[in-house]
């Protein structure tokens, strides 16, 4: 597969995901994941929907969830973000605070990804060390 990739892309060191156990007795905290079921109002929202649209293009400007946030935190539309997952904001962010050769700065104790869209980015990061304070 590498013979088909980029330089840029063969460079980069992928990154690697956390143990993933798949007995499911654990709660992955790594992968978000929660030890309570879905709400009720969940299960029952879904039980009232409309399962012919799944196979529809979701609204690429994502109007009726934008309006209800905006709603429900008093808010302008125009102020919120959507994106597919935390890496899609995240490398959106990259791509909208950063040029390439700009600096970034991090603890060196962080999410891995920072690495990665440093470097897909050709960002020079600073990673720092973070001091530990006994109280």
């Amino acid at each position: 597969m590498n013979k088909f990739l980029s330089s840029k892309a063969n460079s980069i060191e992928p990154y690697t995901p956390g143990e993933q156990p798949r007995d499911k007795k654990y709660i992955k905290l790594n992968t978000n994941e929660s030890p309570y079921p879905p709400s009720p109002f969940v299960k029952e929202a879904i039980s009232g929907s409309n399962f012919d649209d799944l196979r529809l293009y979701p609204d690429p400007k994502v109007y009726e969830l934008k309006k209800e946030i905006a709603k429900r935190y008093n808010i302008k539309e125009d102020n919120i973000f959507i994106g597919n997952g935390s890496d899609e904001i995240l490398a959106f962010s990259f791509m909208a605070f950063f040029d390439r050769g700009d600096k970034i700065y991090y603890p060196n104790i962080t999410y891995s990804f920072y690495s990665v869209y440093s470097s897909l980015f050709d960002l020079k990061e600073k990673k720092y060390r973070l001091k530990m304070i006994l109280l």
